[in-house]
């Protein structure tokens, strides 16, 4: 199964041992995020650190793992759906995730 992984999900994969980061984990999905993501998790990585109580090491360990189960896809990529996934996107910010659920059909 395939599935598009939006911030929120590993934002709670890494904060704690929870349903959302034994998702990320399961062999048998197939994870996609737009390749924003990663910028996303650093603007909140002491939010993450913090609220995870690991240490800056384990945090970092963690993060590799997780983000190594998910394909990262381009902006370039999505651009042709991003004025679609606009027109009933309740949030801008959404809008990315939106633009690769369409592209992935």
């Amino acid at each position: 199964m395939e599935l598009v992984i939006d911030t929120n999900i590993v934002f709670a994969a890494m904060v704690k041992n929870s349903v959302s980061r034994h998702l990320l984990l399961n062999s048998n999905l197939i994870l996609y995020s737009p390749e924003g993501l990663i910028s996303e998790l650093e603007e909140h990585k002491e939010e993450i650190r913090r609220k995870s109580g690991l240490r800056e090491e384990k945090n970092n360990e963690l993060m590799a793992i997780l983000l190594s189960k998910i394909k990262l896809v381009s902006k370039e990529s999505i651009a042709p759906f991003l004025k679609k996934a606009l027109e009933f996107s309740p949030d801008v910010d959404d809008s990315p995730f939106l633009a690769l659920c369409l592209a992935k059909g």
